[in-house]
Order: C-alpha cells, then structure tokens, then sequence
C-alpha cells in the first residue's frame, strides 16, 4: 500500500512538472493584436496588427508555428513642413516569422533574425534574459502571476522603464517578435491576446477577428460609401427588407464611438465621422430581424 502511495505521489509531481510552463503559442487559435511601427525622422509608420497562425516549418530539424500578419498601416508626417504621402491601406496575410517553445524556452525568427532564444519562462529572480531580441540583456527583478482567461500565469518582471514583463504563453510587453530592448526609432505595444476567438489578456474588447470582416464598400446589403472617408460617410439601405433597428460606430479596441437606435430605412443615411481620428473603425447594423450587419470603415 505504501509503495502505491510513494508511485501515485511521483507520477502527480512528474504530471505537475510536465504541465509546468505553457507554450508559446497555447494552442493553433492563439491570436496576438499588436501595435507597432518606426519613425524614419519624416514620417511615423504605425501598423495595428493582428499575429494568427497558419501552419508549420521545418527549421534547423524543429517544428515552428507560421505567424502572419493582416491589419491596417497608416502614415503621419513628423514634420508639417515636410509631409510624408501619408499612406494609408489595409493588408493581410503578410508572413511575420516562426514560433515554438520547447521546455519552458520560446525560440522564433523573423525577417531580421535567424532562429534563436527568444524569452525563457526557466529563468529565476536575479538571471538575466539574453535572446534575439533582448541583446542587451533583461534582469528579472520578481516573479509572480497573471490570470489569462481562466488559469494564472506566471509573469517574469525587468528592471528599466521600457518593456518591463514576460507572461509564458503569452509573450511580453511589446509583442511576440518585437524588440524587449530600449526603442531608437521603433515602438510597439501588445494590445491583447486571445485564445478561441475571445480576448483572455489586456484590452478585453479590442477586436481578434482574422479574415472575417470584408474590406469593402458594402456590407451584405447595405452601402457604406465614400469609403475611406474624410469626414462624412453616407448609408444606403435601399435593398434591405428589414428596418434597422440600431447601428453603432466601434474603435477596434470595441469602445462605443457612436450609436443610434429606432433608425428608419432611408436612401443616403449621413453619419459624420470627421472629429475621429485617422484610422480603421468598425459599423455594426442591427435589423429588426436580429440580423446583425458588420464592415469597415477607414478614416483617412
């Protein structure tokens, strides 16, 4: 009986110790949004981006996870006297580089990078964190836990002022791929992380769908036009069979910009979007039916 007892102990804490660090990514529905861009003195390039997966390669004889890449890059002048073309355009399925973990140690590459260490959830109080992209060096000041989603996680915090966490599972402060060094002329910042299509960790509204909204001028049945749009944005519900019941204007982070209910079927419904800023917004039309209607619309 006692030796049951001794063998059932031993295989629980071997179970523990293999369950102890949870990969990069969990999972093939993990979904990074990620804001990052550069300033080359001229303009700023931002990029608000969403980092899913697709896929599998053989590197060096071990299995990375493809990330790509879809979401909307806009320019802005650093100095009026000297514009920039201020650029603006939605792009998808761009390849962002490769991910595993092995061992509580996250590996990936990129197009700057060959494949390499970069974050280590096997590190202690005191160790300090060397990898592709943390060159200078990273020393981990405390360990503790986050709850993601339903399970806590353990969160290695640095010193300094610039990208001052890891969360296994997860990534760190500034990204997946992202520099954890202190920024020149490049910036970036992890929005939030989901998993199954549900936002577990940081902004608990902003938007991870990938690939389901379309990029044009109409919704089903419903037309959004000009689009991109300066200022005033015009609606035309002519084909729909159903009245609208409600519509409101989302950010992609889900904040509520505008919203409007009891709103009868009319040609050239006018909605004015001058006072937001430029970017990609989020329309969403609900019928009387229930049937909810959902599109783009960009900014310029």
């Amino acid at each position: 009986m006692k030796k049951l007892i001794v063998l059932t102990i031993i295989i629980f804490q071997m179970n523990l110790s293999a369950q102890e660090f949870f990969p990069i990514p969990v999972d093939t529905t993990s979904v990074w949004r990620v804001y990052w861009g550069y300033n080359n003195e001229i303009c700023v390039f931002h990029n608000n981006s969403i980092y899913y997966i697709n896929g599998t390669e053989i590197k060096n004889g071990k299995e990375y996870y493809k990330i790509y890449e879809e979401g909307h890059h806009w320019e802005t002048s650093v100095n009026p006297m000297n514009p920039c073309n201020g650029s603006s355009y939605d792009y998808s399925g761009r390849f962002r580089g490769g991910v595993r973990t092995e061992n509580g140690k996250t590996y990936g590459y990129s197009d700057w990078y060959s494949p390499g260490l970069l974050m280590d959830f096997t590190l202690n109080v005191g160790d300090t964190l060397f990898s592709n992209i943390c060159y200078y060096g990273k020393i981990i000041e405390s360990i503790d836990s986050v709850l993601v989603g339903d399970q806590y996680r353990k969160r290695f915090n640095f010193d300094g002022w610039y990208c001052t966490w890891m969360i296994e599972g997860i990534g760190h402060e500034q990204g997946l791929f992202e520099s954890m060094d202190e920024p020149f002329e490049n910036f970036s910042d992890l929005i939030c992380y989901g998993e199954n299509y549900t936002p577990i960790f940081g902004n608990q509204n902003c938007d991870i769908t990938v690939g389901l909204l379309e990029n044009s001028s109409s919704i089903n049945r419903l037309l959004i036009y000009p689009n991109p749009t300066s200022g005033n944005l015009l609606l035309n519900a002519s084909e729909l069979n159903v009245k609208i019941k409600s519509y409101l204007i989302t950010d992609i982070y889900g904040n509520t910009l505008l919203y409007k209910k009891e709103v009868l079927n009319q040609d050239d419904m006018k909605i004015n979007i001058e006072k937001y800023e430029s970017g990609i917004y989020l329309l969403i039309v609900t019928l009387f039916n229930n049937e909810k209607l959902i599109g783009k619309i960009i900014k310029k």
